[in-house]
């Protein structure tokens, strides 16, 4: 097998299985791709049979069935980008795809997907908004979501699937270095300057509590909604799934898979750039209530870093070490994810939802 492939089902099978491939699917596409250079145009391809079963549903007036095949569309664009950068056309084709798909689904999903731009530098961060209906009518807490360096917003949908069910509102963007944003602006040590521009333009908005908003994120994003805690008195709370105090290091240990992102994602030189990242002489200014949750089992970003987290922060800290999870919790997300949806939901005192979205988590899940 070829050794990135190999790398590719080692690391992130789990990753991918946890974001609308179905087993079945991804059990096909292994016996399908036999080198790596066919792995985005695989994905391509398996996207356009969910589009193409999108566009029969639209049709026929099947709105629920066509925006899960859109959803689905999307996310396969999404695998079909990841780990691709060393082919930049290929990557940039696949982003494209991926957004047209979710031009599709942003009015079928419900709640319907508001797709924004937020301007930052002079650069369009993309993104997608979603709110509840409340009982109570009025208007509910809003969690920032944020991904981490070869993710994207995408990625997190269903991450906002939980939340929405339990009255949060959600705002998935993709920042600096990542996704289509990373042709025009790398990853950056003061990340937290393009959250703030969204949290501008998000209490601008008159469907929103801007008196309730958290920011959290996966891997980068929830090193950098601390980091966007401790300059930023309007949000309320934080969570921060399997990231790092600080990344300094990695770069020089990881897989050649993953090294070749990095230059897209970071820029000419990833080492130094995650040398410069880090919460030193930031936690002491973090002051709202912070849940970090981490897997047991991750090597990349293990439980050690969050305790560096715990030894100089001001603010409450939960912090939650599930002991079978790899990166990202993935492995475990029905878990991961409502733990998530349920502290952030209860801190912010959200209100229940009319009707919870078709992939809620279980009443035992919660």
């Amino acid at each position: 097998m070829d050794d990135r492939l190999e790398s590719m089902y080692r690391r992130f099978t789990w990753r991918i299985l946890s974001n609308y491939v179905t087993p079945f699917e991804f059990d096909r596409q292994q016996r399908t791709i036999g080198d790596y250079e066919q792995w985005c145009g695989s994905w391509l391809a398996l996207a356009a049979e969910h589009g193409q079963r999108g566009d029969a549903a639209a049709a026929d007036g099947r709105r629920v069935t066509a925006a899960d095949e859109y959803v689905r569309a999307g996310l396969c664009c999404h695998w079909a980008s990841f780990m691709f950068c060393h082919d930049l056309d290929a990557y940039r084709g696949a982003l494209a795809q991926m957004a047209d798909y979710w031009r599709k689904a942003a009015p079928l999903v419900d709640p319907p997907m508001d797709l924004v731009d937020v301007d930052f530098e002079g650069v369009a961060l993309h993104g997608y908004v979603r709110v509840p209906v409340r009982t109570d009518g009025a208007r509910p807490p809003v969690a920032v979501l944020l991904p981490g360096a070869d993710s994207t917003k995408e990625e997190l949908y269903n991450l906002a699937e939980h939340l929405l069910a339990r009255g949060v509102a959600i705002a998935a963007f993709d920042g600096p270095g990542q996704g289509s944003v990373s042709f025009e602006m790398k990853l950056r040590p003061d990340y937290e300057r393009a959250v703030q521009a969204i949290l501008d333009a998000l209490a601008a908005r008159g469907d929103l509590d801007p008196s309730r908003m958290a920011v959290g994120g996966i891997s980068y994003g929830g090193l950098f909604a601390m980091r966007t805690a401790a300059v930023d008195d309007r949000v309320r709370a934080v969570f921060s799934i399997s990231s790092w105090y600080t990344p300094a290091g990695r770069f020089a240990t990881m897989e050649p898979l993953s090294q070749v992102g990095q230059y897209q994602h970071l820029g000419e030189d990833p080492a130094a750039v995650m040398e410069s990242i880090t919460l030193a002489g930031v936690l002491d200014r973090v002051t709202v209530p912070v849940l970090q949750v981490f897997g047991g089992d991750d090597p990349a970003s293990p439980p050690s870093h969050g305790e560096r987290v715990a030894a100089e922060i001001a603010g409450p800290l939960t912090t939650v070490v599930i002991p079978d999870g790899v990166h990202i919790v993935n492995n475990v997300w029905p878990q991961a994810r409502a733990l998530v949806g349920d502290w952030v939901a209860e801190t912010l005192s959200a209100t229940p939802v009319v009707t919870s979205p078709g992939t809620s988590a279980s009443e035992e899940e919660r």
